[in-house]
C-alpha cells in the first residue's frame, strides 16, 4: 500500500475549504490541492495527474459532488482515486445514495478538524484493504 500524500479538496465554502487545507497540510502533512468548484477540479485533473484521494463536498454550484464522480471515474486512473464525500445530511438513505453514486466513504459535517487527518488515513487503509 502506498502512503497517502496527495489529497484534493473540493469545497465551495471558503472557510471550510481553508480549514480543511490548514488541518491536512499542517497536522496531516499532506500535499493538499484545494478547489472551490468541482468543474475547476475536473478540468485540472483532465490536464494533470490525479490525486490519491479526493475530499468532495456534495452540494456545490455548477456541478455537484455526485455529478463529479462519474467524470472522475472516466479519466485515466480515475477509478483508483479514493473519494470521500462530505455532507451535512445524516440520514441512512442519504449516506447510502452517496455510496451508490460512487463515493468510497462518507464523512459528515460538521467534523472535528483535528481528527480529520487521522480519519482520512483510516479510510485510506480500509480502501486499500478492499482492493
Amino acid at each position: 500500500m502506498s502512503e497517502l500524500r496527495q489529497i484534493t479538496v473540493i469545497e465551495d465554502d471558503d472557510d471550510i475549504r481553508h480549514l480543511i487545507h490548514l488541518c491536512l497540510s499542517t497536522l496531516g502533512v499532506f500535499n493538499v490541492q484545494p478547489y472551490p468548484l468541482a468543474s475547476l477540479a475536473i478540468k485540472e485533473m483532465h490536464e494533470n495527474s490525479l490525486p490519491q484521494m479526493i475530499l468532495l463536498d456534495v452540494m456545490m454550484p455548477e456541478m455537484s459532488g455526485i455529478e463529479f464522480i462519474p467524470l472522475l471515474r472516466k479519466l485515466k486512473g480515475g477509478d483508483t482515486v479514493c473519494v470521500v464525500m462530505l455532507t451535512a445530511k445524516a440520514s441512512q438513505a442519504d449516506l447510502s445514495s452517496l455510496l451508490d453514486a460512487g463515493a468510497d466513504f462518507v464523512a459528515q459535517k460538521p467534523f472535528d478538524p483535528l481528527l480529520l487527518p487521522q480519519l482520512l488515513l483510516e479510510y485510506w487503509e480500509i480502501y486499500h484493504a478492499r482492493l
